[in-house]
């Protein structure tokens, strides 16, 4: 059975300079017209729908650019590592209603097995399906906000794709440029 992530990831390689890589998906950010805004560390960038576009759902791009392990007769590339997430104060509140959870439930199995050993029922214990079942209703929730961020999902990694596989500008030689700049074509 599969079971579908709550982070979709995914890792391709380029055969392109890491620096080089970056640079690319740089554009995207510097490009006024391109509805994707995000930030740059190092070789780490986070990609984000732009505010007028958010909603609760909206992904967030995580894309780590990396240089390629191999060996000498390898081509030069990078590994791109994208990793799509909610909003991190989403992911948060996620995890530590996990963690909550998990929690009351471990708590909850340690009194009623103290209430086993005093020869008295164990009522607490039928707490824990409703915690389980309240972990369910979590991820199934999980599951409908990337169905409804789905569109912004491909936007986020069709955008990033294309700007690592565009070819990059040429620039026009000295003597072209007098040409075009005196009107001869």
């Amino acid at each position: 059975m599969h079971v579908p992530p709550m982070r979709p990831t995914f890792e391709i390689d380029f055969p392109i300079e890491p620096d080089e890589a970056i640079k690319r998906l740089a554009v995207l950010l510097d490009d006024t017209d391109y509805p994707i805004s995000g930030r740059i560390a190092g070789n780490h960038l986070m990609l984000v729908i732009p505010p007028a576009d958010r909603h609760f759902w909206s992904p967030w791009l995580n894309i780590e650019v990396n240089k390629l392990e191999g060996n000498s007769a390898a081509p030069v590339g990078s590994a791109v590592i994208g990793r799509f997430s909610p909003n991190p104060s989403v992911w948060t509140g996620f995890m530590l209603t996990y963690i909550a959870l998990s929690t009351l439930s471990f708590f909850a199995a340690m009194f009623g097995v103290a209430q086993w050993m005093m020869d008295k029922p164990p009522s607490v214990l039928k707490i824990i399906p409703l915690f389980v079942v309240i972990g369910a209703l979590l991820y199934w929730a999980s599951l409908i906000g990337q169905k409804i961020a789905n569109d912004q999902m491909h936007e986020l990694y069709d955008a990033s794709m294309n700007a690592l596989t565009a070819q990059p500008a040429e620039p026009k030689s000295t003597d072209e440029n007098r040409m075009t700049s005196s009107g001869v074509s």
